[in-house]
């Protein structure tokens, strides 16, 4: 090929610009520098599989920090998806949802099944609650606006700085302090990482927490004994079936209202992949139990004070109340 063939070929090629999202300056915690959560909903190989557990941020691209070149605005320089119509999280705005009359009940099947072991692992950026099964015992999400069974993988949560801070999602402009996801996978396909990738892959069960007053000396969950030992970031810790829990102790009994959308993970790459169910139903935590979480280190040695994304814009989507 000639040297003016090639000039005229490249000189053809497309130029591709990165539409930033929301820039949210205003939320003075967002300006602190602290790392961002590399895998909201562990899309990545599992350390398992890998022979080796590592540290999620080892390889993290990205990061909360508004200031960072790769933070929120700037994800989709990283991850294209990013920048799409349909990501999360939201702020709900109750009055402009759509209540849906005739539904079908959304059921938990197996709550209180108990996981044969579990994995408690700090990742740097949040703690993850991953329940190992045997047999048929894995709990199962199904009706609502969901159109197949969806099989639970693992639960994790985001907090922030203070109790006015933390949840992802907000409900007409209100933030909690936490926010817990509770993750599953269309039982079409074999395995999460199969799914994550394909619409309605997945679907997410999110609860907000208040704050008990006065609660500085005493705990609620029984989740949160094993946060001290996952202090460090990196670390993991087995827990046999006689330390396990159900669901049921982190949620309780179902039945609550709840709003739902089509979304996205909340972290890169933001597939929209995700329908969320956000639960109007509030979960209590203490004061002493905020502070262990607020006391993990995160992935740059202090503590992991927040790890949430700011919301997104809902463009044309609906949000529905069941």
């Amino acid at each position: 090929m000639s040297a003016l063939c090639l000039s005229l070929l490249f000189a053809c090629q497309p130029v591709v610009f990165s539409r930033g999202l929301q820039d949210e300056r205003s939320d003075f915690w967002w300006s602190k520098g602290y790392p961002g959560h590399p895998n909201d909903i562990d899309y990545g190989q599992h350390p398992a599989a890998s022979g080796a557990r590592q540290s999620s941020s080892a390889s993290a691209s990205w990061s909360y920090s508004i200031k960072d070149a790769v933070g929120p605005p700037n994800w989709s320089i990283v991850a294209p998806a990013c920048a799409g119509l349909y990501q999360s999280p939201i702020n709900i705005v109750t009055k402009e949802t759509l209540f849906i009359r005739k539904k079908v009940p959304l059921e938990l099947e197996g709550l209180r099944n108990l996981p044969s072991a579990m994995t408690v692992e700090n990742e740097g950026t949040s703690v993850k609650f991953e329940p190992h099964w045997s047999g048929r015992t894995r709990p199962t999400l199904r009706g609502g606006p969901l159109r197949n069974k969806y099989i639970f993988e693992q639960l994790h949560f985001h907090w922030g700085p203070e109790n006015t801070l933390g949840s992802e999602h907000s409900l007409d402009g209100q933030k909690f302090p936490l926010e817990v996801h509770l993750v599953f996978y269309n039982g079409l396909y074999g395995s999460f990482d199969e799914a994550k990738r394909e619409m309605h892959g997945l679907a997410v069960v999110a609860f907000f927490y208040e704050v008990v007053p006065n609660s500085e000396d005493y705990s609620l969950n029984r989740w949160t004994n094993f946060l001290p030992p996952v202090r460090k970031s990196g670390s993991a810790l087995e827990l046999s079936f006689s330390k396990s829990f159900s669901l049921n102790s982190v949620i309780g009994a179902m039945g609550w209202p709840y709003y739902s959308y089509e979304g996205s993970l909340t972290t890169p790459p933001c597939l929209e992949t995700v329908t969320w169910i956000v639960a109007s139903k509030r979960l209590a935590i203490t004061e002493r139990e905020m502070n262990l979480l607020r006391a993990l280190d995160g992935a740059t040695g202090g503590p992991l004070l927040q790890n949430y994304r700011p919301t997104q814009p809902v463009n044309n989507r609906r949000v529905f109340r069941y």
